[in-house]
Parts: structure tokens; C-alpha cells; sequence
């Protein structure tokens, strides 16, 4: 047997590195996606303990869609990268690995036969390898879960480690992979890789090589170069939603509607992980009202970048409520401790309730926020506003920043939650559809409109005139 020498892309090895009982992986074609996968399931083979018997058991579903896919793409791989220890028996679909005292089943299951479906879900498994996971139904996660960690038996000393693996290309904007990726269950960890045609983009040094190329060092700037043109080749010869997906590693466009901000949001230019306030500049709150009031964090900072700090969502509660259970209280953390606070609304909140004389600001106000409508309800301006921080750019980096942690719906939100509906005929509508991702990106129009209009310098002006204590002078005589 020929030795076996793998190393894995940066992406693949944080992969692997994962012990999360479902992990996947997701990027380019031709990204060693596949390769990794692979090997993670001939690790984790040779990783788990013995028997009373002496001999390492486990066994593996690789599922996909068809079994011409499966084996086109997996099963040439698997005996490419594992000759001499692996054994393909046609009459049984199963890959047999084989090497010192491991005894590993790998068992090929395409979905496009319901007697291969019905076998799927009455095995009893180590682990499953969902390959190109996008071409199934999301809802196979949940019900091949419960056959796994079933093999090897208790006798035989139970499973070292049981879970899922998957790997694909990316999903389109709104299908139920994108709010999969996206939302993940706890359980579950998604890599995702750069695209082919980015500086960091992964398995270079292994695409359309010449003889001459794979003389040089892995590293090397030629060979990277030469990996590089598969990439450029494909990109010139598709169109931009398939190129957007498979070339730049990146949601697609929603076939049943348009994403918003599809043109102007790139994840992996606006967000960033822990992204902290700075001093001397006033926080704005961008607010929406009604049953699901919610608030966005934001603050404008000296280089005129737009701080998303965090978002304070509700569903189903009173403005009052939200305030004193979510906002004052997120308000609260020492982050925000000693900033100057302002809020901009929507403006229809200066109408009067039909039994109370007080309108939404004088709530907001009574309670002790400095409160403003924003300029404008119309659509236009207020997507505008957020677009404007998106394709702008200060000292050469974003003019808009997300906090991954602290925005998870907010960053849905703009990487296609939020977007247009089409009519039954497949017109767009013209405004955005009221979904679950609208009213955090309503909150976000009126902070962007605030620090775009230029409301942040008269919220600091008005700052600078209040008092920094409300409560009444002491006369000397009340020392005595």
C-alpha cells in the first residue's frame, strides 16, 4: 500500500479540529471540500477504541441524492485517497476500509430510491456524511440524527465519537439550507470557506496544475497563480448567480424574491466578532415601534463609521415593557455605562393615542429617553441611508460595522432575510416584505437615517445643554 500523505486547508482543518455533533463545511467547488470529508471519516475510524475482541468497528452513511452522484464524485475519491485499503462490493453499496485492527463500513445511500430511504432510516450507525447537503431536504438532518451513535453496540464498547458531517456549495438567499447556515441548531457548527478568487482561497496548489507547477513548492506563487486560473475560467463562463455561488462562495440570489441588500451586504466585510464602543460620541438608538417593538444599538464614531453594536428584539409586548425588560437592561452593561443616549423613531409615533393624550415620544420621554422621530417614513430615503453606509468606505475598510454576536437577526436581516416579494406573476413588489426580519431592519432605517441626515450632531448638541443630573439643587441651609 502507497502512503498516505493529507493536509488539510485551513478551512478543513478547523472542520476536523471540531468535536460538535453536527459540523458543516461549505464553499467553492473544487475547495477540497469532499477530501476533507473523507478523511474525517477515516480518522475518526482509526480514532475509535477497541472492542473486547481487539478490532475498531464503526459505520458510516454517505448519503446524496443519486447513486451515479455518489459514485462519480465519493466513491472515486474514497478509493482514490484510501488504495489498497478500501474495497468497493457492488451487491452491497458499501465501502469496506480495512487497515491494522480497524473495521470501518461506509455504506452509500442515494435518496432517489424510497427502499434506500426506508434502509437509511432503520440503520443502526456510528455517524453520516451528507455529501453536497443542498441537493437534499433540510428536514433529513432531524430524522437521520436519531440512528446515529447506535453503532457500535454497548457490547462492543459504544461509539468513541458519533455525529453528522456535511459538505456544499452555497444555498440560495431564503431557501430553508440558507436559514439553516445562518441559524444553526446548538448542536451544529458551519465553516464556511473563501472564495476561489479571494487572496486566502483554499486547495489552490492542487487545481488544473501542469507538470511543471507541481515541481514547485505548495506555496509557491506560480503554483498558487496556476491553481487560480480554474477559478477565473469558470467565472468567465457562467452566468453571475452561478459564479456568485460556486466561484465566490456566497448566498445565492432568492428565487422567490430579492434579497434587499444582496448587492451592497458582504458579511465577511461588515461584520466583525466583539466590536466595542468607543468613548465621546452619544449612542443611538434606532427604534421601531407597535406588538414587536425592536431597538438597535448603534453609535457614530470619529472616523464617521456607523457602530452597530447590538440589537434588542421583542415579540408580542408593549413599548413600556420592552423598555423595561430588554432595553434599559441591555442599556445597563458597562459597555454603555457614562454615553449620552438618544433615540430616533418611526415618526409615526408623534400622533396622540385615541384614549391617552401622549404620543409614543412623550412615553419614551417620560421615561427618560431623549427621543426623536427620524425625518422620514418613505422606503426609499431610509433604504438609501443604509445603502449609503454600505458602499461607503472610511481609511479603506467598512462605514458600517455589525457585531457578529450581538446582531444575529439584524445580520439574517441583510444577508437576505429581509427582502422584496414577488407577486404571483414574479413581478417584484416595491417594498420590502413584512416578515420576521422587517422590524429589525425598520429599527436599523431610522438610526442610519439619524447618522446619515446628520440628526448625531444635534444630538449632541442637545446633549451638551441638559443637565447631568435631573434632580434638585440643596440649598446650603439644608446642611445645617
Amino acid at each position: 500500500m502507497a502512503s498516505i500523505n493529507f493536509t488539510a486547508t485551513p478551512t478543513c482543518a478547523r472542520f476536523m479540529k471540531s468535536a460538535s455533533f453536527g459540523r458543516l463545511i461549505a464553499g467553492p467547488v473544487g475547495s477540497g471540500k469532499t477530501t476533507g470529508c473523507l478523511f474525517e471519516l477515516f480518522r475518526r475510524s482509526c480514532e475509535q477504541a477497541p472492542a473486547p475482541d481487539g478490532y475498531r468497528y464503526t459505520r458510516w452513511a454517505i448519503v446524496r441524492q443519486t447513486l451515479k452522484q455518489l459514485k462519480d464524485t465519493v466513491l472515486k475519491d474514497i478509493t482514490t485517497w484510501l488504495d489498497g485499503i478500501a474495497t468497493y462490493k457492488v451487491s452491497e453499496n458499501t465501502i469496506y476500509v480495512t487497515i491494522g485492527d480497524v473495521k470501518s463500513e461506509w455504506i452509500l445511500i442515494p435518496l432517489d430510491n424510497l427502499d434506500d430511504q426506508r434502509r437509511l432510516l432503520s440503520m443502526q450507525l456510528t455517524g453520516a456524511w451528507m455529501s453536497e447537503s443542498i441537493e437534499m431536504d433540510v428536514g433529513l438532518v432531524d430524522s437521520l440524527a436519531g440512528r446515529l451513535g447506535r453503532y457500535p453496540s454497548a457490547a462492543l464498547g459504544g461509539a468513541t465519537w458519533f455525529g453528522m458531517i456535511a459538505d456544499t456549495n452555497m444555498p440560495s438567499e431564503g431557501s430553508d439550507w440558507h436559514r439553516f447556515m445562518t441559524n444553526p441548531p446548538p448542536d451544529w457548527q458551519i465553516f464556511i470557506q473563501p472564495g476561489g478568487l479571494e487572496a486566502n482561497a483554499e486547495n489552490l496548489n492542487w487545481l488544473t496544475q501542469t507538470t511543471e507547477t507541481l515541481k514547485l513548492p505548495v506555496d509557491d506563487p506560480a503554483r498558487i497563480a496556476q491553481g487560480r486560473t480554474y477559478y477565473e475560467r469558470l467565472a468567465r463562463g457562467h452566468g453571475s448567480d452561478w459564479v456568485l455561488r460556486y466561484v465566490h462562495a456566497q448566498y445565492g440570489n432568492d428565487p422567490s424574491g430579492t434579497a434587499v441588500f444582496r448587492e451592497s451586504f458582504n458579511r465577511g466585510f461588515h461584520v466583525v466578532k466583539d466590536l466595542q464602543p468607543v468613548s465621546g460620541h452619544p449612542i443611538i438608538i434606532g427604534q421601531d415601534f407597535g406588538r414587536d417593538p425592536c431597538s438597535v444599538i448603534c453609535q457614530l464614531d470619529h472616523k464617521g463609521r456607523l457602530l452597530v453594536l447590538a440589537e434588542v428584539a421583542a415579540e408580542d409586548i408593549g413599548l413600556e415593557a420592552h423598555i423595561e425588560r430588554a432595553l434599559r437592561p441591555a442599556l445597563m452593561n458597562e459597555r454603555y455605562l457614562g454615553k449620552a443616549v438618544a433615540m430616533v423613531g418611526d415618526p409615526s409615533g408623534i400622533s396622540k393615542s385615541s384614549i391617552y393624550e401622549e404620543t409614543t415620544f412623550d412615553v419614551l420621554k417620560r421615561m427618560g429617553f431623549m427621543a426623536f422621530p427620524a425625518p422620514t417614513n418613505d422606503i426609499d430615503p431610509r433604504l438609501r441611508a443604509v445603502e449609503a453606509f454600505l458602499l461607503g468606505q472610511r481609511d479603506g475598510g467598512p462605514a458600517i460595522i455589525f457585531d457578529e454576536e450581538r446582531c444575529p437577526s439584524l445580520i439574517q436581516a441583510m444577508a437576505g432575510g429581509y427582502r422584496y416579494a414577488k407577486t404571483r406573476t414574479g413581478v417584484r413588489k416595491p417594498s420590502p416584505d413584512k416578515n420576521e426580519y422587517s422590524h429589525i431592519a425598520d429599527a436599523l432605517q431610522y438610526a442610519c437615517l439619524a447618522a446619515h441626515g446628520g440628526m448625531a450632531g444635534l444630538f449632541a448638541k442637545r446633549m451638551a445643554g441638559r443637565p447631568r443630573s435631573t434632580r434638585p439643587k440643596m440649598r446650603p441651609g439644608a446642611w445645617t
